[in-house]
């Protein structure tokens, strides 16, 4: 008799992990309404982390602007300062 196990087998195994792994995170994947609804949080958590990643880069360039603008007016006091005496 052989040890081995059926490609049927392998994917009822298959089939049945990933369904318990689904059930213990929350998720009915017998329930197409369930599916739907996971699809719309990965859509919405894709559109924040996109959106956070748009506000980092953002608010590094407004920072940079602001210490350039800042030594830039730096020396431009130093240098009317040195016009004046």
């Amino acid at each position: 008799m052989s040890d081995r196990l059926t490609r049927d087998e392998v994917e009822e195994i298959v089939k049945s992990t990933v369904a318990q792994t689904l059930f213990n995170l929350g998720l009915d994947s017998s329930a197409p309404d369930s599916i739907v609804e996971l699809r719309k949080d990965m859509a919405h958590l894709r559109k924040w982390r996109t959106s956070v990643d748009q506000v980092q880069s953002t608010t590094f360039m407004v920072a940079l602007g602001v210490v350039i603008t800042g030594v830039m007016g730096a020396l431009w006091l130093g240098f009317k300062m040195l016009l004046i005496h």
